[in-house]
């Protein structure tokens, strides 16, 4: 099924194309809406002959800022047929209240099921390679976040607590700037935030940048100036609607790749990591005897 969002921009744009990027977007509109988001850039330029360059030039003329953005607009506003099998996609924007409470329920583990589809198209192999390299380099794990993003901070603490590192995490701003201080290169430090503008985690990652320390960011806004204070940055894509902010699917989007990120470092160091999962669990039982 042809992307209708493609279909529009490509229209809009028509004028202004070369014939090689019309021949482009004929590749383009000739895919299914899933199979075009799954293609990478190289991928597409073995399949159309035109070249990397080109199809990324064609990208930022049609009005997107790279090919990162390109994906994640297309997956945001994917459409399908309604005889589709994929058809199951369904916004919370379709939840009214005539609906009984099974409907809701249904409407809403849909719309969670297709934020987590979103979420795997956005995940790659380099950056979670890259991400686990400086782990594997790090003296601490630090973990920065404000508001609800601190939530997810905790969370994520809470959980490296049980690997081999040392990990530090603040709910307190204050606080986490004179961490800061202490941070130097050969430290980790994850900062979360939806917005990617929150003007306290931006003020903390130019601090720990400064301090020459490993950033990771993990936020919802792929032009922002946290990922471009950062080393590595994996993008958390929501479409929020009615009765739900973003706060709510995008926070178990974030938890997800806590954990997906907590396995990778648990079972690339298992024989250390079990030792230190053995002994907390030990504190804890003997604590509950």
């Amino acid at each position: 099924m042809q992307n209708i969002f493609l279909k529009k921009i490509i229209k809009d744009s028509r004028n202004k194309l070369s014939e090689l990027e019309i021949q482009l977007s004929e590749y383009l509109l000739g895919l299914g809406g899933e199979e075009l988001i799954n293609k990478t850039i190289s991928d597409m330029a073995e399949e159309s002959d035109i070249s990397q360059s080109t199809i990324y030039n064609f990208v930022k003329k049609i009005g997107f800022s790279g090919f990162k953005d390109f994906k994640l607009q297309l997956a945001q506003n994917i459409s399908f047929d309604s005889g589709s099998s994929s058809s199951r996609i369904i916004t919370n924007s379709s939840i009214t209240r005539e609906d009984l409470l099974m409907d809701i329920a249904k409407k809403v583990i849909s719309f969670n099921q297709s934020a987590f589809d979103s979420l795997l198209y956005f995940l790659d192999e380099e950056t979670l390679s890259n991400i686990m390299l400086d782990i594997d380099n790090a003296k601490s794990l630090n973990f920065f976040g404000q508001g609800g993003s601190s939530v997810v901070a905790f969370d994520a603490y809470q959980k490296f607590m049980r690997t081999k590192y040392w990990c530090n995490y603040d709910i307190d701003y204050h606080i986490q700037l004179e961490k800061c201080v202490k941070l130097s290169k050969t430290d980790v430090c994850f900062l979360f935030s939806h917005s990617g503008e929150t003007k306290e985690t931006i003020t903390i990652a130019r601090l720990l940048k400064i301090r020459g320390c490993k950033l990771i960011s993990i936020t919802g806004n792929p032009n922002s100036e946290l990922i471009n204070l950062c080393d590595h940055s994996i993008i958390v894509y929501t479409n929020e609607a009615k009765f739900r902010t973003e706060s709510l699917t995008s926070r178990i989007l974030y938890l997800t790749i806590i954990d997906i990120l907590y396995t990778c470092v648990m079972i690339r160091n298992e024989e250390e990591n079990s030792l230190t999962l053995k002994k907390i669990r030990q504190i804890m039982k003997d604590v509950k005897n």
